[in-house]
């Protein structure tokens, strides 16, 4: 039931371009074309920052024309308010890609999954999701797709732990847990855009933090039969 909600979720979300196999069709084109947008425009923000990321230098990022682009997108802010579903859908697909690590205890399996966790924010999506949430401060429409897409992510949040975390997901304050960890987790990835070795040093200490937290969690699932 949880991964077919959570399929439900992704597939409200832009889909990424897949290879390219024989002739395909004009809506495949269309999709392609979007697709490669959206990935333009996501290198874009992570290369040159929101201020510098027009429709035009995201247009030659995809190579398409600057008319092709408004043929899909009618504006800036719509193209980046889908930009944005785009790089949560990254995080999340990087996030449960290969499923539950194949770890020795529960403990260890938190600890590796905190420490993916931080690798993709440490990443490209990280960086775009930024520079969006920063600018949407004082845009308005792009400010009001966000708030659909942090719900969005609010209820992958909580599928995802069903998932990820099967043994601890219903405990009464689990969620909680998760949202202090990802909180302290972008707090960190914040300070690595100024100093990103300081910020990996820093990460063991955090990462045992969040682990200390979540030990009422573990202790618990791990003493059941």
């Amino acid at each position: 039931m949880h991964a077919i909600r959570l399929v439900c979720i992704m597939q409200r979300m832009p889909v990424l371009a897949t290879p390219e196999r024989g002739r395909r069709t004009q809506a495949e084109r269309r999709a392609a074309t979007r697709a490669a947008l959206l990935d333009a425009a996501i290198d874009c923000l992570v290369a040159e920052g929101y201020a510098n990321t027009t429709t035009r230098r995201i247009a030659e990022r995809a190579g398409v024309t600057p008319g092709a682009l408004q043929h899909h997108f009618a504006s800036k802010a719509e193209l980046l308010g889908q930009a944005i579903r785009q790089v949560r859908k990254g995080f999340g697909q990087e996030m449960l890609a290969h499923g539950p690590p194949d770890a020795p205890s529960i403990q260890a399996r938190c600890e590796q999954l905190l420490d993916r966790m931080w690798e993709v924010h440490r990443g490209p999506f990280f960086q775009a999701s930024t520079e969006l949430l920063v600018a949407a401060r004082t845009d308005p429409e792009l400010h009001a797709t966000l708030v659909e897409v942090q719900h969005e992510a609010a209820a992958l949040n909580t599928v995802a732990a069903h998932i990820l975390y099967p043994e601890m997901a219903d405990e009464p304050g689990f969620a909680e847990v998760i949202d202090t960890g990802q909180a302290a987790i972008r707090g960190l990835a914040l300070l690595a855009f100024i100093d990103g070795p300081e910020a990996d040093a820093l990460w063991p200490a955090v990462r045992a933090h969040i682990i200390e937290l979540s030990a009422e969690f573990i202790a618990k699932a791990e003493a059941r039969p």
